[in-house]
């Protein structure tokens, strides 16, 4: 019997766990089907002023680990205590949004054969994480990785055998949320750890509101930090670090009129892709049940959010925008914190400016406040399931 140990940190993160159990149940049956198979869900709770709410007829065929920190003590910290309490063969880490296939352990597990850790393929920003042969060969070879380049978009996508994490990735627990997956391929690539990639479409990286990985400064501060300990453990040379904080200072110096030209950019070209390529934000709102919306702004990605949803079955009440009036003689605005219907959501369209608004718009409004940027790099997230 093969068991596998699926450890997730749960931060403020009650309503993702149904979802959780749910996925390992679905994992559960395909992958029994097949081989005898056991899965432990090993939860860490790293907001211990909130109780986790797991409900055990949630439950059928899979088991769960609850673990409660003392204290937040960050995701490299929850990742190690939820590994140290674990019982499994094999190892995956989850972010506790993360979505994966049905067959994702199946897949995997049948792919794994002499590898230390497997990488399958999967969805990110609307896109194959991996596009290319040429993509599929750099994510397994660590000569890619010296200059703090990840091809690893996150630890969800990777199987690992237990035996195979270093020792040094337990015992020296970084500080600064981001870097500690990639802290632990540098660490097993150093270590000529057996690394396979496995090209199916098993992972979903779910962009969600405030992910660190969307940080680049705070990314670059932890990959800091993990050269720090890379080179007090010797397996960094002065030419790699040097490397590394070269390109975290290009970050820190781009200024931020050519961030967000950067970014309208990237999410117009997203946009523009989907389009090409027929995904429809109409069947992604309306699979998470949003059919009456409010755009926030009438700016260009207002306007073309507009656009996309006309004669389509989510129904756009009104514009919020501070203006008061965007231009669209059939439809409404109104001025933010006026009284508005019941809607399922308001979408924020000004990119740059969404946690202001958001913290600002949850004051007044009952509804889910959702930025146009999560909507567009999640909108394409279909995975393999048979």
């Amino acid at each position: 019997m093969k068991i596998v140990s699926v450890i997730v940190p749960i931060y403020k993160g009650n309503r993702y766990i149904p979802d959780l159990i749910y996925m390992m149940e679905e994992n559960w049956k395909f992958a029994n089907a097949v081989e005898t198979v056991k899965i432990e869900l090993v939860m860490i709770n790293d907001f211990p002023t909130e109780k986790m709410i797991v409900k055990q007829q949630w439950m059928k065929n899979i088991s769960c680990v609850q673990i409660v920190n003392k204290r937040n003590r960050g995701i490299h910290f929850s990742r190690v205590h939820g590994y140290q309490r674990s019982k499994g063969d094999y190892i995956v880490f989850l972010d506790q949004d993360d979505v994966i296939s049905p067959v994702y352990l199946r897949e995997q597990l049948k792919k794994i054969e002499e590898y230390d850790m497997l990488i399958c393929n999967g969805k990110n920003q609307s896109n194959l994480i991996y596009r290319s042969d040429e993509e599929l060969k750099r994510a397994v070879d660590g000569a890619y990785y010296k200059n703090g380049c990840n091809w690893i978009v996150s630890p969800g996508q990777v199987l690992l055998r237990r035996e195979a994490v270093p020792d040094e990735w337990i015992h020296n627990i970084m500080t600064q949320n981001g870097a500690d997956d990639y802290f632990l391929w540098r660490l097993m690539f150093c270590k000529k750890s057996k690394i396979g990639i496995h090209n199916k479409n098993l992972y979903w990286h779910v962009i969600s509101e405030g992910n660190t990985s969307n940080d680049l400064i705070k990314m670059y501060n932890s990959i800091f930090e993990m050269a720090d300990i890379m080179k007090t453990l010797g397996y960094l040379t002065l030419e790699e670090e040097k490397e590394i904080r070269k390109r975290g200072d290009l970050v820190n110096v781009e200024d931020e009129k050519y961030m967000k030209e950067k970014k309208y950019k990237h999410i117009l070209d997203v946009w523009l892709d989907l389009h090409d390529r027929k995904v429809s934000l109409e069947n992604f709102l309306l699979r998470k049940h949003l059919y009456k919306i409010i755009i926030y702004g009438g700016g260009i990605l207002g306007k073309h959010l507009y656009y996309e949803l006309l004669n389509s079955k989510v129904n756009v009440e009104c514009f919020m925008d501070q203006k008061g009036h965007v231009g669209f003689e059939n439809v409404k605005t109104v001025i933010p914190g006026e009284n508005i219907e019941t809607v399922d959501a308001i979408i924020v369209t000004p990119i740059m400016e969404y946690r202001q608004i958001r913290s600002y718009l949850k004051e007044i409004y009952a509804c889910a406040i959702i930025s146009i940027e999560s909507i567009l790099l999640n909108a394409d997230c279909t995975l393999m399931v048979e």
